[in-house]
């Protein structure tokens, strides 16, 4: 008996000494500011999801989710494209039949929705949004959420202070 108890002591002490000396893993990401975003954008602009749909990529290695946007408004317009009437937005993770892959940084979308993006183009019409989901935000009642952020502020509020920070930017070149 008393040997069965000195071994399930020394499994014990055991398994707490790993939980409390084992590396811990985790992945942070830098909180980007409204100046940081809109700087790093060559587009931003506010539109309406329209379409979603996930699939592989050309190597079956990864899962991307393809979102199209009927653009409303270009807040920021791409230098020498004018302005797009529709895009896509390349967002990693989604589910392709009864595989999925979830990034936990990436921005959710949902048919219907209104939103406000801050976007990298990477070859037109196809975009990814900066920051991941702190370039995306839902329009709802004339305000912009980012709900991850804690964030909510009058559209026309945001969208002056994203003119401002373009307007200093030009002028400082």
């Amino acid at each position: 008996m008393m040997k069965i108890y000195s071994i399930l002591n020394s499994v014990l002490i055991f398994l707490l000494l790993t939980e409390f000396f084992a590396p811990q893993v985790s992945a942070l990401m830098v909180r980007k500011s409204i100046e940081e975003l809109t700087s790093q954008a060559d587009s931003i602009l506010i539109g309406k999801v329209k379409k979603i749909e996930s699939r592989w990529n050309e190597e079956k290695t990864l899962i991307y989710t393809y979102v199209t946007v009927s653009v409303k408004q270009h807040t920021k317009n791409l230098s020498g494209v004018g302005e797009v009437q529709e895009i896509i937005v390349k967002v990693p993770g989604g589910e392709v039949g009864d595989i999925g892959l979830k990034v936990s940084d990436s921005p959710q979308f949902r048919e219907g929705e209104e939103v406000f993006l801050f976007l990298r183009m990477e070859k037109l019409p196809l975009f990814s949004v900066v920051g991941l989901f702190q370039g995306k935000y839902t329009i709802e009642e004339d305000r912009v959420k980012n709900r991850i952020l804690g964030l909510e502020v009058p559209l026309d509020s945001f969208i002056s202070q994203i003119k401002g920070i373009l307007q200093k930017a030009k002028r400082s070149q």
